[in-house]
Parts: structure tokens; C-alpha cells; sequence
């Protein structure tokens, strides 16, 4: 367990996440987490993405147009 202080950023709040916490959990800056409140706790979770999930929201109409470079 480790230690850490909320602070302000911007018009939001940011908690930091040590450095080796963050390298054990193998996230670095800009990588996407979930935020799940529950209760008087909140836990974070690395974001996973499901290639076959993302496939499927694919559409006629938000499909990107070819490019010939």
C-alpha cells in the first residue's frame, strides 16, 4: 500500500500514482483507466480493449474512407 495526496489540476482533481506502483501495474502517461466508485471507495482498472468488440461497433456509416498515399 502505498501513500498519495489529491490535488488540483486544472478544474479537476488528480490523485498521483507512484512510480512504482505505476511500473508494477504497467501504466505509464496517457494510459486509459476506468474510475469505479464504490461506496467510500474508489478503484482503478487499466482499460482493456476487445478487438472483436471494437470490430463490431464498426458501421457503414462511422467506417474511415480509404487513403491512397
Amino acid at each position: 500500500m502505498a501513500e498519495s495526496h489529491i490535488s488540483r489540476w486544472g478544474t479537476s482533481l488528480a490523485v498521483r500514482i507512484p512510480d512504482a506502483i505505476a511500473q508494477q501495474w504497467g501504466v505509464q502517461e496517457g494510459s486509459a483507466i476506468q474510475i469505479i466508485p464504490q461506496g467510500e471507495q474508489i478503484m482503478l482498472c487499466k482499460k482493456t480493449y476487445d478487438l472483436d468488440g471494437m470490430l463490431a461497433r464498426v458501421t457503414p456509416e462511422n467506417v474511415h474512407p480509404e487513403l491512397s498515399l
